[in-house]
Order: structure tokens, then C-alpha cells, then sequence
């Protein structure tokens, strides 16, 4: 028990000293969190498609904390790719999983349309091809759903990244 409290101080220790601080946390004067305050006033445009509302919803979850920015100082922008390959081929050329691959090309641009950001998140899911139709559209919605979650969460995290280290 003694050990794990020693270890435990001294690694709080050393990450603080290494200048080490949390993304999220209050760096402002008035102890605002700035990245949080950066996040709010990314403006998201519309994404095409079923897939793309999805995206969207969770980025808009993931990166406003109150509102939707009045005044946006910046604009993202997303363009969704996606595959689906067989994976699981039985002897009689039966098809019975499928891998899914989807891309998400982002842009982020400040108001007056200077590219500062761009990059692709990538997430991959597979879902089993079922003899029962519904089984197979469902299992196909929850893979774009798994991935669709992953490339918000990768999105957001650069995003949070580029803003911390702009500071």
C-alpha cells in the first residue's frame, strides 16, 4: 500500500515538472478552459447523407459545451468515403462477413478561409452478412455507427490537439 502511494506521488511529481497539463483544463486567467472555448466556436457544416447527419450530431456532442457559436471563428468542414469488401467467403463463393472502411476528410479554415488543418480519420468495422435481410441492414447501420463514432472522436481529438498547441 506504501509503495503505490510512493509511486503515485512520484509520478505526479515528474509530470509536473515536465510542464505536462491536461488538454481540457483551465489555462485561461479566469480558469476558462481555452481549447473548450476554441471548440465552441468551430462552426460544422452540413455533411450529406444519412452517415453524414450521424458525423455531425456527434461532433456537434462532442465539441460544444453550451451553445452553437453565433460568430464562428472557424469552419469545419467533412467529406465522408467509405468501402465495404468481402471478408468471410465461404467454399461455394457464399459471402458471409464484410469489412467496412470509411474516411473522413476534414478541413478546418479560420473566417476568413485560411486552411489551418486538414487530415483523414479512419475507422474500420466489420458486420456478419446474415441469411435474414433486416439482420444484415441493421448489423451494416451499427458498423457506420461504430465508425462514424471513432472518426468524431478522432476529429475532435486533433482538433483539441492543434488548439492546445496554438496556445
Amino acid at each position: 500500500m506504501k509503495k503505490r502511494i510512493v509511486f503515485s506521488l512520484v509520478v505526479s511529481l515528474l509530470l509536473s515538472g515536465c510542464g505536462f497539463r491536461p488538454i481540457y483544463g483551465s489555462h485561461g486567467a479566469d480558469g476558462r478552459s481555452l481549447v473548450a472555448d476554441e471548440m465552441n466556436s468551430v462552426a460544422i457544416d452540413n455533411i450529406p447523407e444519412r452517415e453524414g447527419q450521424i458525423l455531425r450530431n456527434a461532433l456537434v456532442d462532442r465539441m460544444y459545451r453550451a451553445n452553437r457559436p453565433d460568430k464562428p471563428a472557424y469552419r469545419l468542414s467533412i467529406k465522408i468515403r467509405s468501402v465495404e469488401q468481402d471478408s468471410g467467403i465461404l467454399a461455394n463463393a457464399t459471402v458471409t462477413r464484410e469489412l467496412l472502411d470509411v474516411y473522413g476528410d476534414y478541413v478546418l479554415v479560420d473566417s476568413k478561409g485560411k486552411k489551418l488543418l486538414s487530415g483523414t480519420a479512419h475507422s474500420v468495422a466489420s458486420f456478419d452478412k446474415l441469411d435474414q435481410i433486416y439482420g444484415t441492414v441493421e448489423a451494416r447501420k451499427n458498423a457506420y455507427l461504430r465508425t462514424l463514432n471513432e472518426i468524431s472522436e478522432q476529429v475532435v481529438n486533433r482538433l483539441s490537439l492543434y488548439f492546445s498547441e496554438r496556445e
